[in-house]
């Protein structure tokens, strides 16, 4: 299994066409997880836009209803808080979402992280990223 960001929820949620293909490609090789905290960044994003709608967020329930969703426990947050403090001990800095983000992702088996964002991402060693 493998892992969705925000950017390819975004993606999805915009109709992008490579993002739908590989949609396609992870419902075929088994299906997609996403974090809690994605989820957060995308009600965020729907509630905080001058555009938001009803129709918008019954879009984004559906598309993140479709994924399973990891959450955030004390297992997710201790990794989350190794991976910030080993890159900034290296003076590295992750986003603090995307350090929970890889942090839920590995204390739930899963390696690889589906973005467009890949710069904080690759920072991490035990994480792939697949660019969308």
């Amino acid at each position: 299994m493998k892992l969705v960001d925000t950017t390819f929820i975004i993606g999805l949620l915009r109709g992008d066409p490579a993002t739908v293909e590989k949609a396609r490609e992870l419902d075929i090789e088994g299906g997609a997880a996403s974090t809690a905290v994605n989820v957060f960044e995308i009600a965020y994003g729907v509630h905080r836009s001058m555009t938001g709608s009803d129709r918008r967020r019954e879009q984004a329930h559906k598309v993140v209803s479709n994924l399973e969703i990891f959450p955030l426990d004390t297992r997710a947050a201790y990794r989350a808080a190794e991976i910030a403090a080993d890159l900034d001990k290296k003076g590295m800095t992750v986003d603090p979402f995307d350090a929970l983000v890889a942090g839920i992702a590995l204390s739930n088996g899963v390696k690889t992280i589906v973005t467009r964002n890949t710069g904080h991402f690759e920072r991490i060693p035990e994480i792939e990223v697949e660019k969308h």
